[in-house]
């Protein structure tokens, strides 16, 4: 049995949501249970309304701008039909001059609606410029949202284990005693890549905490998991917890500084950064214009 976190209620079956990870019943959760049903693995990324929060009102402003852009693919249509009409009425003037007077008129028209047309056209660079920010936005809430969080990744993943305790290993191999206190939840995430190791996503209350263990972590040259007492030959990794965009981003700095002989690209407070090499300034790679820098 899971108690509802709006309403209080009792209920066997109910949604989750992935970021408080409170249980709501159907009717507070604002999701059909049939809904719920069809949303397959993606149920592991729902959150609740209160969790939503912030980032709706981005959403609703992308979707006007969005729905101001539609009409324009059928406005450029338009405009290849009246460039066809204005040149099929040039061609009959001389064989219907007493249709002067409505050609006139007609044309008139076209002109107007061109002149629309360029004047909607003309508002198509500010619009996608604001698409953008808005967009950057979203994102750095999304990354601003996961500062407190710790990935490890290479962690084997057991039936019944204790995460709790895989996380007070780390800290012990570290020197440092990591209380659950400190702790707002640990819990595996899917993974992109098929049959790859879940990763550990551990979120911090302190920030100063998580940067704390990260530090620790880079100190150390390799991690490996027969230092936790697992089994095996391999290693575990401890990085900042990138949104998707963010970690794509940080492949294609990786692979472009390779190719281009950049020396370091790295992370620090969940930030990407790049420079060529010890004497050069120091740059932060927030989109995918900043990876022209990278040459």
């Amino acid at each position: 049995m899971h108690t509802c976190a709006n309403c209080g209620t009792q209920h066997t079956d109910g949604t989750i949501c992935s970021i408080c990870k409170n249980h709501y019943d159907f009717p507070c959760s604002g999701v059909t249970e049939s809904g719920y049903r069809r949303l397959g693995e993606r149920k592991n990324t729902w959150r609740c309304l209160k969790c939503k929060g912030p980032q709706d009102s981005i959403q609703e402003q992308l979707s006007q701008i969005l729905s101001r852009l539609a009409p324009l693919a059928t406005v450029v249509d338009d405009i290849k039909s009246i460039k066809a009409e204005i040149g099929d009425l040039k061609n009959s003037l001389e064989l219907a001059y007493q249709l002067t007077g409505d050609l006139s008129s007609t044309v008139k028209d076209l002109g107007s609606r061109i002149c629309t047309v360029e004047k909607i056209g003309s508002e198509v660079p500010a619009l996608r410029d604001e698409i953008t920010r808005l967009n950057n936005e979203l994102q750095d809430r999304d990354q601003w949202a996961r500062a407190n969080n710790v990935e490890i990744r290479g962690i084997p993943e057991k039936k019944g284990e204790n995460l709790y305790d895989v996380v007070s290993c780390i800290g012990q191999l570290y020197n440092i005693s990591i209380k659950k206190e400190e702790i707002n939840y640990i819990a595996r995430i899917p993974t992109r890549v098929l049959k790859a190791e879940k990763s550990i996503i551990v979120a911090f209350n302190n920030r100063y905490r998580k940067e704390e263990l990260i530090a620790l972590a880079r100190k150390i040259k390799k991690n490996s998991l027969s230092d936790l007492g697992i089994q095996g030959e391999g290693s575990f990794y401890l990085n900042d917890h990138l949104t998707q965009r963010n970690k794509t981003l940080l492949n294609k700095a990786k692979s472009l500084a390779k190719d281009n002989n950049f020396q370091y690209i790295w992370v620090k407070h969940c930030k990407i950064m790049a420079r060529k090499s010890d004497t050069s300034p120091i740059f932060f790679i927030k989109e995918e214009r900043d990876l022209k820098k990278i040459t």
